[in-house]
């Protein structure tokens, strides 16, 4: 069996017994080596492997594996190199590793990208082998997971020309399972990926405010030019969602800046 995992919503990324820090890397040709922390918080001893993946992202933040480039995008892994390769972490054990930019004058303007792949090796059978034996009863087999995690490795050359709005921005209330959800669409015009954070506040009819969604990590990766939302609510006691407004700010992850914003009057 095989599980794959990609970083989201969190400042430290954790699959299994992982503990991995930070969850994206960012490179630019000033800024051309950067470390990742591993932690292995489990009660064994586990090797993990890293590998580049390549992946689109969907319109609704799914990521599909791919071999070739989709029309727009390019790939970060032939210009960095990891170091090691594979590590071994001892319970409650942890190690650095490194990422370099390399092959600086091959790089073009753009926009380059590939995602990390942690998986872990608990034995020597090779991966995802399931463990047969003879019972009194017949063939029994074990089936052992593998579990991946992954973070995506961005590299930047050039000026960025981006430029988000929101759109589409809609109230539903779900009345079987008393769901409140906003959906709505982020666009993404220009040469670089966008990632970010998104608050949602809801200004009652009394002009109270109430922070109703905060979810963090949100990507725009290129040459995707739409993400489509639709986020919970956290319902106040007492307030009906009737007669105010919601308010939609999505913030840059690293800078906190405002890149888009939308109100839905109700």
């Amino acid at each position: 069996m095989f599980i794959f995992f990609s970083s989201a919503q969190s400042t430290l990324v954790a699959q299994g017994d992982l503990l991995i820090f930070p969850k994206r890397l960012n490179f630019e040709e000033k800024n051309r080596t950067q470390q990742i922390n591993l932690a292995n918080t489990g009660k064994d001893t586990a090797v993990y492997n890293m590998s580049f993946v390549e992946f689109r992202m969907t319109e609704i933040g799914a990521f599909e594996e791919i071999s070739e480039p989709d029309l727009g995008q390019k790939f970060a892994a032939p210009f960095l190199r990891v170091y090691p390769r594979v590590v071994t972490l001892a319970p409650n054990e942890s190690q650095t590793v490194k990422v370099q930019l390399v092959n600086l004058g091959k790089l073009e303007e753009g926009e380059y990208r590939s995602h990390l792949y942690f998986r872990a090796v608990k034995n020597s059978k090779p991966l995802g082998q399931d463990e047969a034996k003879e019972t009194n009863l017949g063939l029994s087999v074990k089936i052992e997971a593998v579990f991946g995690v992954s973070i995506a490795n961005i590299i930047r050359k050039g000026v960025s020309n981006t430029s988000i709005t929101i759109s589409d921005l809609k109230y539903e209330e779900e009345i079987t399972s008393n769901n409140h959800n906003l959906s709505f669409d982020i666009n993404r015009v220009g040469n670089m990926s966008i990632y970010g954070d998104i608050a949602i506040t809801y200004t009652s009819k009394e002009d109270k405010l109430y922070e109703v969604a905060k979810v963090k990590g949100i990507a725009v990766y290129t040459p995707g030019t739409l993400r489509k939302m639709k986020i919970l609510l956290q319902k106040p006691k007492d307030i009906n969602f009737k007669g105010g407004r919601f308010n939609v700010i999505y913030t840059e992850n690293e800078s906190k800046e405002v890149i888009a914003q939308k109100e839905l009057n109700l």
